[in-house]
């Protein structure tokens, strides 16, 4: 019989199995991506009821399978149980644990990913940024962080530090004055734009939940951050169709 092993992680998904069973999926630190199985999970006297669900974070007990784990018990840190009280947060968190799900495999380090997720769900309760906004901000992060960032810094054509005026999804990011209008790029930003994706890609995950921005500033990140998304990432999330209806 396989040994017990401790992984730290969050439930991206919780469905139902059999009769009374529930199947899991958790971004760990120490495994990546898992599928979990809790057997008897949805019988009334289980253990694992109350944590066989999504978004619990926590110390996870389990036993290694040939294609899958076996849960046996659970140390839970944070429930973000008050999600489901709000359909509105409850769709945002969905595609959050949806689009981190795109990205990760069983075996990746995934310790960024998970603090992440971790941080982006309490700025999701903590009601100080609007919900859209704590979406812009994740997508860029996380496409950062898997290799994808938006070139911020300097014009992606020729290098130049100033005068970053223009922005195109296809080249990668931003470009200055002279090359966007060498390139025929009509999509204008603002410095508040520059600065933004400036320290979105540089911050710390901890602080990255700790600004503000008007609601024009606000759209033209949420612009940024969609056209790049759309750009980079092949697949369709069945969660922003929902959010796209809540609009």
């Amino acid at each position: 019989m396989r040994e017990e092993i401790v992984v730290n992680g969050i439930v991206l998904y919780a469905t139902l199995v059999g009769e009374y069973d529930k199947r899991l999926v958790i971004l760990t630190k120490e495994r990546g991506k898992i599928t979990v199985f809790a057997n008897g999970a949805r019988r009334p006297n289980s253990t694992l009821r109350a944590a066989s669900q999504s978004f619990v974070m926590g110390k996870f007990t389990v036993i290694p399978g040939r294609e899958a784990y076996n849960l046996t018990r659970v140390e839970v840190d944070e429930y973000f149980s008050d999600i489901a009280y709000d359909m509105e947060k409850m769709c945002y968190a969905s595609y959050f644990t949806e689009f981190m799900s795109y990205y990760t495999r069983e075996g990746d380090n995934c310790l960024n990913n998970l603090n992440l997720l971790y941080f982006t769900l309490k700025a999701l309760l903590e009601d100080e940024l609007p919900n859209s906004l704590i979406r812009s901000i994740y997508e860029i992060k996380l496409m950062d962080i898997e290799g994808q960032a938006i070139h911020s810094y300097s014009c992606i054509k020729c290098g130049e530090k100033e005068n970053l005026t223009h922005f195109d999804a296809a080249s990668g990011g931003l470009l200055c004055g002279g090359c966007g209008i060498r390139h025929k790029i009509t999509k204008k930003v603002s410095n508040t734009l520059v600065y933004t994706l400036q320290y979105i890609l540089s911050t710390p995950l901890n602080r990255l939940y700790k600004f503000n921005l008007s609601p024009e500033n606000e759209e033209e990140l949420a612009w940024v951050s969609n056209r790049f998304r759309c750009q980079y990432v092949d697949k369709d999330f069945k969660s922003l169709e929902i959010l796209s209806t809540l609009a």
